[in-house]
């Protein structure tokens, strides 16, 4: 099953460079937004070149051959009538390229014990937010899953549609937070299949927005009365935050169009070349 795709009707080269291109600025981004400290230029280097950067983490290379390999895996999965669980796990365990197995802290499959992470209160004090427990995470990535098919199956979003598709899988599945580590990374690769198969580029959430990103987040979450009791997604809040990280999403998108039309205008340069017998 094959729909649309944002490199379709380049020659293969210009396609090549265009898919490094989006490989590069999505691994360095979703990568940066965890801590890695390899640049844009470093990231290109290490993922074209095989090689090391001097000084830097061997941790931080792992991570970003791992999720070059996982956006591999991610084009792969656009072939596919559907998603499952096992997908996930694939995909998962390849973006825990580094990780050390452990039976608590399991890639490739849902979390065992339950996970926090530091958050701001809207009285702007600190807290510590718990995520629902582990219990519970089957179930409810049952209910994204159909989510995820759902929009998986349209094919044909604009581009406003295209944003609040990957806003509200994003939401919901950082909310879940189904695995011990890695969720970010796995939201912002899992919720652009549907663009993807709409013919879209990823969207990919700037290093610059950072801050903005996080903080979206942060706010949707404090609106969810009870997190760790979670039991359905129908308990998530439709609310203004939902909607402002939509108009978020909008503006990450920019980057990855932007690479794609460059490509598209050079091929058109080429095409009026080869017309002019240049």
């Amino acid at each position: 099953m094959r729909g649309k795709r944002f490199y379709d009707g380049l020659d293969d080269d210009v396609r090549a460079i265009l898919l490094a291109q989006i490989r590069n600025l999505w691994t360095h981004a979703s990568t940066a937004i965890e801590g890695n400290s390899l640049s844009l230029g470093e990231t290109a280097f290490v993922l074209d070149e095989g090689l090391t950067i001097a000084g830097k983490p061997l941790k931080d290379h792992q991570e970003v051959v791992g999720h070059a390999r996982a956006i591999e895996l991610v084009y792969a999965f656009l072939d596919l009538p559907a998603l499952s669980e096992q997908e996930l796990f694939l995909l998962h365990q390849a973006v825990l390229t580094d990780h050390v197995a452990d039976i608590y802290r399991p890639a490739g499959a849902w979390k065992k014990e339950a996970n926090f992470t530091n958050a701001m209160g809207p009285d702007g004090r600190q807290f510590m937010r718990e995520y629902p427990a582990p219990a519970r995470v089957p179930a409810l990535m049952a209910e994204w899953l159909v989510l995820l098919n759902r929009a998986f199956r349209m094919e044909d979003m604009d581009e406003n549609q295209a944003a609040a598709c990957y806003a509200g899988l994003h939401l919901s599945f950082v909310s879940i937070h189904p695995f011990f580590d890695g969720n970010g990374r796995m939201a912002r690769l899992l919720c652009n299949l549907p663009l993807l198969r709409s013919g879209y580029p990823p969207i990919v959430v700037p290093t610059a927005m950072r801050r903005e990103y996080l903080a979206a987040i942060s706010v949707y979450q404090n609106g969810i009365t009870d997190l760790p009791g979670l039991s359905s997604l129908g308990g998530l809040p439709q609310s203004d935050a939902e909607k402002q990280f939509e108009a978020l999403c909008q503006e990450f998108a920019r980057e990855g169009r932007e690479l794609v039309s460059n490509a598209f205008r050079l091929q058109e340069d080429r095409k009026r070349g080869r017309e002019g017998g240049i």
